[in-house]
């Protein structure tokens, strides 16, 4: 017998032949641990990057493009990266990645109240992703770099990884979530080049020194000649190598290219770390060297995406570019935790701003107002529907079967004062990623005009609120100030937890000492 997903699969092979508007190539470009404002492009961090950090790639998105003040993500890597794959809050049935490793990393464990649920690592098997979708809709998909959400239950680890969940392409993408040790290549003694412990060896292909060719090819300096390749430059190369299998198909194409970058150890490429040293001046904020060179790697290989994308033979005539067929997204997964965030507080595994809000910048040329900038709110769940609202929705998911929390935000993509409706956005974090992470649930959401996050923590048992439109920095807790909007959200948050559905539902065991579980507060 045919399961739902197999039937609902089965209805695309017709839905297809209708005919529909062209559909966009989809470019996603996400950074790993950069902070908010770990850019010098002024728009998408309400005029606080940071000049230290040198970005003209970056900023050529966002002078070009249209950039987002108030993206949030999850805190940390996996919980993301799960929720933009499933379109689903951590919560969900086929989501259930609230963290990294576990819900109980405390550091006294004697000394806290409640005792997180199991979890997973992984996107379930059962998921329509957001790559199956989109191949539903007749993209070749490809992922290039970390993935993070596969491959860790034994039981399934096959059935998660990017090849069994709407992937063509797979270049790296596995449980690991970070790039190793040492972030260049190195020699075996049989002589053969590769990148120990990154991506099961998938950019050993791109692991040669640079050589004279190659330095020309991308304007790099002689100093590079003969020395071991850097990891960023690989995930690079094998970007290129993806976009030119896909750039003369007859399809539209989807590539996640997902970086290492910036994720420990924080290790530059040589010219790179000496550059920043030498453009160092009174007016540029911070003196970490090693991560300004970084970063900068991200920015060259996001210039190597737009070079491709308008000029994808190499040949210097751009008469066959692409560009204004093709959205890049660029974002990061999580706030910065290799320097400070501000004025945003906290970083990477808090819920405050700083550990939440991401930079976020969408360039499509000829369709993307050029320069624009919007607060509208946009949250990792909301990636999925925006997605398939480009490709048409020749096909959706059925509801049924995986429902979509996210909001789709392509309506503002191509008029960025439409301004579109969405629900507020919300958080629950039933475990411990202790000191930065305690047991809560929050949201942020407008009231009168104002942003505002309410937040229940568990532990305390207390509520705060903040109007982050006055107080970006949440330095101050306005909830016996404004009762009537933290009751208002206090309401939200409760039916939000009481959905019918299978979201919500209590699944938090009780601590055997305190008799208590994570659940919906008390008001």
């Amino acid at each position: 017998m045919k399961t739902i997903r197999q039937a609902a699969f089965a209805l695309c092979a017709t839905s297809l032949l209708t005919a529909a508007p062209q559909q966009p190539n989809i470019i996603t470009i996400m950074v790993d641990d950069l902070g908010w404002n770990h850019i010098s492009a002024m728009g998408p961090t309400m005029g606080t990057g940071v000049q230290f950090y040198q970005t003209p790639n970056i900023e050529r998105l966002a002078n070009g493009g249209l950039s987002f003040t108030h993206a949030y993500m999850q805190p940390n890597c996996a919980p993301t990266r799960a929720a933009m794959l499933s379109g689903q809050y951590p919560a969900r049935i086929h989501n259930d990645v609230y963290n990294v490793w576990d819900l109980n990393r405390t550091i006294k464990k004697e000394q806290v109240r409640f005792r997180g649920p199991e979890q997973t690592e992984d996107v379930a098997p059962e998921a329509i992703t957001l790559a199956e979708a989109l191949q539903q809709n007749g993209y070749a998909t490809a992922h290039i770099g970390k993935y993070h959400v596969g491959g860790h239950s034994k039981k399934t680890a096959a059935q998660t990884l990017p090849e069994a969940a709407g992937f063509d392409i797979n270049i790296g993408g596995c449980e690991q979530g970070a790039q190793g040790k040492n972030c260049f290549a190195t020699q075996s003694e049989q002589g053969a080049w590769g990148f120990k412990g990154v991506g099961k060896g998938a950019f050993d292909k791109y692991a040669a020194p640079y050589d004279g060719d190659y330095l020309k090819a991308h304007g790099f300096p002689q100093s590079l000649l003969g020395t071991p390749k850097h990891i960023c430059d690989a995930t690079g190369d094998a970007f290129e190598d993806v976009f030119s299998q896909f750039v003369d198909s007859e399809k539209p194409f989807y590539i996640q290219y997902h970086p290492y970058a910036v994720h420990s150890r924080v290790i530059a490429r040589p010219d790179l770390r000496e550059k920043a040293k030498a453009e160092r001046s009174p007016e540029r904020r911070h003196d970490d060297f090693e991560y300004a060179a970084f970063i900068e790697s991200v920015d060259i290989n996001v210039g190597r995406v737009l070079r491709a994308v308008y000029d994808p033979n190499g040949d210097g005539d751009t008469s066959d570019s692409i560009a204004e067929n093709t959205l890049i997204l660029f974002t990061s997964d999580n706030g910065g935790t290799h320097a400070t965030n501000g004025p945003l507080r906290g970083k990477k595994g808090m819920f405050t701003e700083g550990g939440i809000r991401v930079p976020l910048i969408a360039y499509w040329p000829g369709t993307i107002t050029a320069g624009a900038v919007t607060d509208h709110m946009v949250h990792a769940v909301d990636y999925y529907p925006t997605y398939l609202d480009l490709a048409g929705k020749r096909w959706m998911p059925p509801e049924a079967e995986h429902p979509l929390d996210g909001f789709s935000f392509a309506a503002e993509l191509r008029d960025p004062v439409a301004n579109p409706s969405r629900d507020a956005i919300y958080y629950l974090f039933p475990g411990y990623l202790t000191p930065r992470a305690y047991p809560s649930v929050l949201t942020i959401d407008e009231v009168d005009g104002k942003r505002y996050k309410a937040w229940y923590h568990y532990e305390e048992d207390k509520w705060t609120l903040y109007n982050l439109s006055d107080d970006v920095d949440e330095s101050e807790d306005v909830s016996t100030q404004q009762p009537e909007i933290l009751s208002r959200l206090q309401q939200q948050i409760l039916a939000w937890l009481g959905q019918e559905h299978p979201t919500w539902q209590p699944k938090y065991p009780l601590d055997p000492r305190t008799k208590r579980s994570v659940g919906p507060p008390v008001l």
